[in-house]
């Protein structure tokens, strides 16, 4: 019964050339979306994820943004082209997953915890925000579309200028973006390291 799941995961891949268009309804997407959300599992149970569903204009407006925002300051040169054609390859997709943490939550949790395992708050929502946006990833890549996974709002000006814009609470904290969209051209070739050498089998 693995064996779908594990094709599943084989089939999500970075997809940078992506169009306009979706294989599904947006309704469907936002069904996909509460799932991976609910199902996602939290560290003492904080549910400190967040997702936001942009498509159409508000999308395109998301990525101006960004594109304004991080190009800033950049010399001209190789470096700038470069950053610009792929963030205008974003903003031609069909639309984008904002993957957030909300830290007032982690905070609280932090201040109701004994000292000891603070440190770990941090961690466990890391890696819950990982499941999170692996999960998503791959059920996209089920429905046909392609995505990739992007950092730019990591930056807290552009985070915030993001939730100052589109009216977020200024306590989320930027974890991903996720453009997507029907890919129109095929993943790059990607090499993999040997799984052989990166497993060991521990038993009597």
């Amino acid at each position: 019964m693995s064996a779908s799941y594990l094709a599943a995961i084989a089939t999500r891949r970075t997809r940078y050339a992506l169009t306009d268009k979706s294989t599904i309804p947006d309704d469907k997407i936002e069904y996909i979306l509460k799932e991976c959300l609910l199902h996602t599992p939290y560290g003492w149970d904080s549910n400190c994820g967040r997702l936001v569903l942009m498509v159409g204009e508000k999308h395109r407006q998301l990525w101006s943004l960004i594109r304004e925002s991080v190009t800033k300051g950049l010399e001209g040169g190789d470096h700038l082209a470069t950053v610009q054609k792929r963030i205008d390859g974003f903003h031609a997709a069909y639309g984008s997953v904002l993957f957030w943490d909300d830290q007032a939550i982690l905070d609280g949790l932090i201040e109701s915890m004994p000292p000891k395992y603070t440190p770990v708050v941090p961690i466990l929502a890391a890696k819950s925000a990982g499941m999170l946006q692996s999960t998503v990833w791959t059920a996209l890549a089920m429905e046909g579309m392609g995505a990739s996974l992007q950092h730019n709002a990591y930056d807290p000006a552009v985070a915030e200028q993001i939730c100052a814009t589109f009216g977020f609470p200024k306590t989320w904290r930027s974890t991903a973006i996720m453009p997507f969209g029907i890919p129109y051209a095929p993943p790059t070739d990607k090499k993999f390291a040997s799984a052989d050498e990166r497993f060991i089998l521990v038993k009597d």
